[in-house]
């Protein structure tokens, strides 16, 4: 499905007041309907969530969609960046694994003289820009926290684990022994803070960048994304 159907169908979805998430309605509205009064048609925020590898961020941030019925962006971002400017999905993807330590000028203006990386960083963050605009979602990395720095109703999140959590869930989804998967974490987590540093100067995790921080490993995803709504319908602005 084009993502700008799915996006209208997450509108129409919180516009009735439905998530077509079956019994998963009334925590919905359980969940969105906090002190601050906002109910599940009313939702206006973008939900930012950076995240460790193996925390989960995927996975709650596809919790949290289909319980407002919002759309929820990924690996999407990564199509729709390579569709508006001619990259490859590949050369956009490596981004996420280059770890360099210059600093990255101006990244919000076109420049002719920018290598193909920070063509497909800007590809991204405009991506991101343009996502936000259409209405309330969910994003995955990327930086959108600080991308969207200047957006109202933004709550920003960052998701961590325990080690073991992390290594287990490596060892799982690649059938990789446990020597193999702590590397695959170690670098994963690597890659992501310097993608993070290059471009916002600022340190990846640092709880400063964010409204919320949540250990997933003892309070699961399910658990976290609840735990989010509740923070977002109370949080003014």
């Amino acid at each position: 499905m084009h993502r700008r159907d799915r996006l209208s169908r997450g509108r129409r979805a919180a516009k009735s007041g439905g998530t077509g998430a079956g019994p998963d309605s009334k925590l919905a509205v359980t969940c969105a309907c906090g002190r601050g009064g906002y109910a599940v048609g009313e939702w206006k925020h973008i939900i930012t969530i950076g995240r460790e590898y193996g925390a989960g961020g995927r996975s709650v941030a596809k919790r949290i969609s289909d319980l407002l019925g919002i759309p929820h962006y990924d690996k999407e971002i990564i199509q729709l960046a390579a569709e508006k400017t001619g990259l490859s999905e590949e050369m956009i993807r490596g981004t996420e694994e280059h770890e360099s330590g210059k600093t990255l000028l101006n990244w919000f203006l076109p420049s002719g003289s920018a290598s193909a990386y920070d063509q497909a960083i800007l590809a991204q963050a405009q991506t991101i820009r343009k996502i936000a605009e259409q209405g309330p979602c969910v994003i995955v990395g990327r930086g959108a926290d600080y991308i969207l720095r200047d957006f109202p109703h933004l709550v920003n999140v960052f998701l961590y684990a325990e080690k073991k959590d992390k290594v287990r869930y490596a060892m799982e989804t690649y059938g990789e022994s446990y020597e193999q998967a702590v590397r695959r974490v170690r670098h994963a987590d690597a890659a992501r803070e310097s993608y993070y540093h290059y471009l916002t100067k600022a340190k990846w995790g640092d709880l400063k960048n964010y409204h919320l921080t949540l250990n997933s490993s003892p309070v699961g995803k399910q658990a976290c994304a609840e735990i989010i709504l509740q923070y977002a319908s109370r949080k003014n602005g």
